[in-house]
């Protein structure tokens, strides 16, 4: 095991601060609150109990449930600037150096056991392939869904046939093939279901309620005939022809759903490489989406697009990755269907291909994770909660040719860990989050 850790001085113990918040409660300070009116019990001349209860309890002069309010506040504070002093430290984890060409890693829980299990894309050796958690922070050697794939790209998890156990969805550009694999809840999928093969070049693959029926459709993007497609799913695991969305996304590699306009339907974004576009498709609701809006056309080498509410106003923002520039940047939703200019976070990810947004310091911030092809980094980006970012923190420097990264729980400790795929060592990997304030600050 090895992985960036963190330097300098630990964090004051927890039992510590705690002790040290307690003593401030029921400190000497009583007299602060002389002035709190006291509750009273009394019995009038016919007999009536009367009880001022006035929301306060007060012991000896203390108004106890001020003080506990005052606490509680007081805890979270405190635990926000430990987090803000000392952030999380990621310890890496080699699930696997045994995929040719690992490109594409996702997190869910395909055994129904509790714990999120991993999946992986090898484009060189055409796997899809499981990782079984085993609950204490280790993983199965890899279980092959598919290995007769031409260039794997993409691999994604939903539930496609309403049997409560999450199937699997597959893009492999080779053959130009769109597939999925039924979960028999067992721990075994079935042979690979075609979705679509008429497409050219499919990179990416999505899952998502697009019509509002309760069925998850599925989305590509495909890269040579620059194509944004969805499938409607019947409910039963049957989908449709492709349904264009767009075929001006110029080189597509990355395709998305959120809802960007809070009107109750799932929009759809896109990442082009040879446009530098990140756009989005207005779901019309009725299985139609609108022309493409450009959000920009001003990064370089646009290679993949996310979406996630970054300064906590209601509105879902959008982050991209872009390889050229390696710049990582995120777009303000000014809540009226349009967005702002790029507000860059870096542009020291070299070769970025990857972005992600997660809460991995517990402080109800999301931050942004890269995975940088050229430079062999997976990096996060804390979110200080005013819409800028905290200069990067190296997760891991020695991924080679960083593809892919994402974020779940993977030990059940309440806190997010990191998990990457990258192609030149051939591995997937994972990063425990070592904090030990995030899952007490999760539950405050």
């Amino acid at each position: 095991m090895n992985g960036i850790r963190r330097a300098g001085p630990l964090p004051l113990p927890l039992p510590l601060l705690l002790l040290l918040l307690l003593l401030w409660v029921v400190g000497l300070g009583s007299a602060l609150d002389a002035d709190v009116e006291e509750p009273f019990i009394d019995v009038d001349e016919d007999g009536t109990l009367i009880i001022n209860g006035s929301n306060h309890i007060i012991v000896n002069g203390v108004d106890v449930l001020e003080r506990i309010t005052s606490l509680s506040s007081a805890i979270e504070t405190l635990l926000e600037l430990q987090i803000e002093l000392y952030p999380p430290g990621f310890e890496k984890h080699v699930i696997t150096a045994a995929i040719d060409g690992a490109i594409s890693v996702y997190g869910a829980d395909l055994d129904n056991d509790g714990y999120i299990d991993v999946l992986s894309a090898g484009f060189g050796d055409g796997t899809i392939a499981w990782y079984h958690n085993h609950g204490n922070g280790t993983f199965s050697a890899p279980l092959i869904v598919a290995a007769n794939l031409t260039t794997a790209r993409s691999v994604y998890a939903a539930d496609l046939d309403h049997d409560n156990y999450i199937d699997i969805l597959s893009a492999s550009e080779g053959d130009d093939t769109v597939a999925w694999y039924r979960n028999y809840g067992n721990g075994t999928f079935s042979n690979q279901i075609i979705i679509n093969q008429t497409l050219d070049g499919p990179r990416s693959v999505y899952a998502a309620d697009l019509d509002n029926d309760g069925n998850m459709d599925v989305l590509s993007a495909s890269v040579n005939d620059n194509t944004i497609a969805w499938y409607q799913n019947n409910g039963a695991g049957v989908f449709s022809a492709p349904k264009p969305i767009t075929t001006a996304a110029n080189g597509s590699l990355a395709v998305y759903a959120a809802d960007l306009d809070n009107d109750g339907h799932l929009d759809v974004l896109s990442a082009s490489y040879y446009d530098n576009k990140i756009a989005w498709y207005h779901n019309n609701g009725n299985g139609t989406f609108a022309p493409q809006d450009v959000i920009t056309s001003a990064i370089d080498g646009a290679w993949t697009v996310y979406a996630a509410d970054l300064d906590n106003d209601g509105h879902t923002d959008v982050v991209s990755a872009s390889e050229l520039d390696h710049m990582i940047a995120w777009y303000r939703n000014r809540g009226n269907g349009t967005f702002s200019a790029p507000i860059t976070i870096t542009t020291a990810a070299e070769g970025a291909q990857s972005v992600y947004a997660a809460d991995l310091d517990g402080d109800g911030d999301l931050d942004v994770l890269s995975a940088a092809y050229t430079n062999g980094k997976i990096t996060w980006y804390r979110n200080n909660g005013d819409g800028t970012f905290a200069a990067p923190s190296d997760i891991d420097t020695t991924a080679k040719y960083a593809r892919c990264v994402y974020a779940a729980d993977l030990d059940g400790d309440g806190d997010l860990d990191v998990l990457s795929a990258s192609a030149d060592d051939n591995m997937i990997a994972w990063y425990r989050n070592d904090s030990p304030f995030t899952p007490i600050l999760n539950q405050t």
